[in-house]
């Protein structure tokens, strides 16, 4: 590990490396790659569509989401909906968060008996957009769940996230916030993403004791379930968890 961690650090520190130094013996025995396409991304090179979605599967992560650690546009076909306003998954998880574990269950079963639909494409580029770095690719990940990237109250109620205004939320992007151990934690509880990974893709420890949602697990299964909905769909959604005792 020692070795792998120069390899990192001599290299240009991406956080795609990152992963791979943490998670190295799953990417090197599960992914069907040559040791030097993986050499090459630990030395700071990119890698490729086709090597990220070998990786996805050996490492439990999303495809889509290990594009957006990789620093490159998630393709169509792995894509989360978007321009779905007024509406977004963090609006349902906002309403989800209040509800019983049964009603959680109902909820999220409601959500996958919708058609996913694919996304309207080119996709809308972002209102704004940021020089690649931690806190543009924390944002970038909660698009990747069609989550309005500057939805503070998301990541308190589920993750145990810091108080912030949606503005300063929003300094992530370019840094001008500081990314904090308590966020990384938050992000990786909203996302269903195992704290240390996020932590080695973000380059920044996971928070310790935090106090997360009790179905924190549920609702970040109910996000990535919802993230291809449209803004019918999501309505509807909205209309079933209000219902919900």
């Amino acid at each position: 590990m020692a070795g792998l961690t120069a390899m990192v650090a001599s290299g240009s520190g991406t956080a795609l490396a990152r992963l791979l130094a943490h998670r190295w013996a799953e990417a090197a025995t599960g992914a069907g790659a040559r040791r030097s396409e993986l050499d090459a991304v630990l030395a700071g090179g990119a890698a490729g569509p086709s090597l990220l979605r070998r990786l996805a599967p050996p490492l439990g992560l999303h495809t889509a989401d290990l594009f957006v650690v990789a620093g490159l546009d998630v393709p169509q076909d792995l894509a989360a909906a978007g321009d779905t306003g007024p509406w977004h998954v963090g609006t349902v998880l906002e309403e989800a968060a209040r509800l019983t574990p049964r009603s959680l269950r109902r909820l999220r079963e409601f959500v996958r008996s919708l058609p996913g639909h694919p996304p309207a494409w080119p996709p809308v580029a972002p209102r704004h957009s940021y020089p690649p770095g931690p806190g543009e690719m924390l944002l970038r990940l909660l698009r990747n769940r069609n989550i309005g990237p500057y939805s503070p109250k998301v990541l308190y109620l589920i993750g145990d996230g810091p108080v912030v205004s949606h503005s300063t939320m929003a300094m992530l992007g370019p840094g001008r916030t500081r990314l904090t151990p308590r966020y990384v934690t938050a992000f990786a509880t909203v996302l269903g993403i195992p704290e240390d990974d996020l932590a080695a893709v973000a380059g920044v420890p996971a928070a310790t004791a935090p106090r997360r949602h009790r179905d924190h697990v549920e609702l970040a299964r109910l996000a990535w379930d919802a993230r291809r909905l449209d803004s019918e769909q999501l309505s509807e959604v909205l209309d079933v968890a209000r219902r919900q005792p």
